[in-house]
């Protein structure tokens, strides 16, 4: 014959207490070390994602100047150079902001520019001096994959 201890409701109670303030516990841990870990070290801005992307691969860049459109942008633009060409890489702050850019651009320029140079991939739009190459392309929307989303 097997014996069960049988834990009065009172005791039972207990220890789901003490189990659910034990999680809450750590639930409010691992929210103050967030907040914590948030103001101590500052999560880049997208502008700086992107230039440390371009940093990483040895493409140097610039601020943007003299340019109205790029520099309406909510987070920022710059210029570089990629395998050659010259490109203004501006990143909207939504896809509504990347849209007004593009559509910026569009009005101000040929429409051969409008059909061959400018881009837009979600929150970026792209300003070529030359109708990019595959590989232009592909790297400029490598450094900007955190910009887009």
């Amino acid at each position: 014959m097997t014996s069960s201890v049988e834990l009065p409701d009172h005791a039972e109670r207990r220890w789901v207490i003490v189990g659910v303030g034990v999680a809450l516990s750590l639930l409010v841990v691992q929210v103050v070390a967030g907040y914590t870990r948030q103001a101590v070290f500052p999560e880049p801005s997208f502008l700086q994602k992107v230039e440390r992307c371009l940093v990483e691969r040895k493409t140097p860049f610039a601020q943007v100047t003299g340019d109205p459109i790029a520099q309406s942008a909510q987070r920022g633009a710059l210029r570089t150079r990629v395998q050659g060409d010259a490109v203004t890489v501006v990143l909207g702050g939504s896809e509504k902001d990347a849209e007004r850019i593009y559509a910026d651009y569009a009005d101000v320029a040929t429409p051969a520019v409008v059909r061959t140079q400018l881009e837009r991939h979600r929150k970026v739009v792209f300003l070529w001096s030359f109708a990019p190459s595959a590989s232009q392309r592909q790297f400029a929307y490598l450094c900007t994959l955190d910009a887009q989303g």
